[in-house]
Parts: C-alpha cells; structure tokens; sequence
C-alpha cells in the first residue's frame, strides 16, 4: 500500500482553506446576531417592555404588612 502524501496535503490544505473560510462567516454572523440583539433590547426599552418584565418579576413590598 502506497500513501501519496502530496495528495493528502492538497487535500488537508483545501480544508484547512474551507476551514478560514468557514470561520470569517461564523465571526460575521456571530457579531450581525448581537448587533440584532443589541438593536431588540434598544426597541423594547424605547417602547417600556424591558420595564413592564422586570416590574413584573419583582416582588410587590408595598402590600406587605409587617409583624
């Protein structure tokens, strides 16, 4: 059995190649998906939706009464 080694190369090269490729698309969807989630959380705080959450999951201590 022979193993041809510049075949191999060139095809650990083209997917090394595929591999760069891959990643810069990754990296630039990655910041494109925070920048969407930044963009969501501007929209939501502008309209008072952040707000209406976070009020709703605090505990009410005005009708407390204390012993």
């Amino acid at each position: 059995m022979f193993l041809d080694v510049g075949k191999m190369q060139a095809e650990y090269d083209a997917m090394a190649a595929q591999k760069a490729k891959l990643k810069k698309t990754y990296q630039t969807a990655e910041k494109e998906a925070a920048e969407v989630d930044k963009q969501l959380k501007n929209i939501r705080q502008y309209l008072g939706i952040e707000k209406e959450k976070q009020e709703k999951s605090k505990p009410n201590r005005k009708h407390e009464t204390s012993l």
